[in-house]
């Protein structure tokens, strides 16, 4: 039987038991079983924190490139208008825009503030965002050299508070359209204390939806790269890298990853595989750590 868990039910669960478990065995016969349960806990703690961290940005990116079809592609993230997997109309009262021109009369660069206030502004997508994400501009994201700083105010999803700097750069041909994006001393903090630090790089390239330029529900991206990070439940720390095992599948029209596996490896510890399924659009991915496998609900 699958479990639905979550990051922090998980991982509490599992170093608690690590604690019950060292407590009623010998040292000197049992030491290698306990680390081994350590080891695993935090390895389990890892991929769920490269997890959460992925969806989480991607989200920044969705938004970034969706505010409209000045500086991006216009109609994704927050301003969608039309997505199948989230029924309804666009709440366009729950977050204000503000637009600086930071070299007026020029166009670029330009400074674009998404402000989700300080109360909660609930998505379409169900995600309660607060605070602002804060976009520099050095040109239209759909043309080639251009990039998108990002940065973070007060921003929090759910109740994780967001910090570190996301970056986008268009790396198009005239063949092939494609981004890359960067997250520089990433960090999501929970309420309870626990955090995890991130830094990685992907490359974003567009597989289909050529023939709709401005219709963005129809393109379908791959992301692949690499990062690493750090992960904090209590007094306990861990790092790890991720490799990408399977190119990760974006489609515009849904708000999770669809597709793809990442690995996860911590230097002491077992390594972890993050299964994104085989399309759906769902929140729902596959964790598999020391042969285990769990379902993990990505928020």
């Amino acid at each position: 039987m699958k479990m639905t868990v979550s990051f922090g039910r998980m991982a509490a669960a599992l170093l608690i038991g690590t604690g019950l478990f060292l407590a009623s065995c010998s040292k000197n016969n049992d030491e290698k079983t306990i680390v081994s349960a350590e080891q695993v806990a935090m390895t389990t703690a890892s991929a769920e924190s490269e997890a959460e961290g992925e969806i989480i940005f991607d989200d920044v990116f969705n938004n970034v490139m969706g505010v409209n079809a000045t500086v991006g592609i216009g109609g994704t993230g927050e301003f969608q208008a039309n997505q199948s997997d989230q029924p309804g109309t666009l709440q366009s009262t729950c977050f204000t825009l503000n637009f600086d021109f930071l070299a007026a009369p020029d166009t670029f660069p330009l400074k674009v503030t998404i402000d989700f206030g300080t109360t909660g502004c609930t998505g379409r997508d169900g995600r309660i965002r607060m605070g602002k994400i804060i976009t520099v501009y050095t040109g239209p994201l759909i043309r080639p050299g251009s990039v998108a700083e990002t940065s973070f105010e007060g921003y929090s999803v759910n109740g994780i508070k967001v910090e570190g700097q996301h970056r986008v750069e268009n790396k198009s041909t005239s063949t092939q359209f494609t981004f890359e994006t960067k997250v520089t001393n990433g960090k999501l903090t929970r309420p309870n204390g626990n955090t995890w630090t991130w830094n990685r790089t992907r490359t974003i390239t567009q597989t289909d939806g050529w023939g709709t330029p401005w219709l963005a529900s129809d393109d379908v991206f791959t992301i692949v790269g690499n990062g690493s990070g750090t992960v904090t439940i209590g007094d306990r720390t861990g790092t790890w890298t991720s490799t990408n095992v399977e190119p990760l599948v974006k489609r515009f029209n849904c708000r999770w990853i669809v597709k793809g596996k990442q690995a996860i490896q911590r230097n002491d510890g077992p390594e972890g595989i993050i299964d994104f399924g085989t399309g759906d659009c769902d929140n729902k991915a596959t964790l598999t750590v020391n042969g285990v496998s769990r379902e993990i609900t990505l928020k």
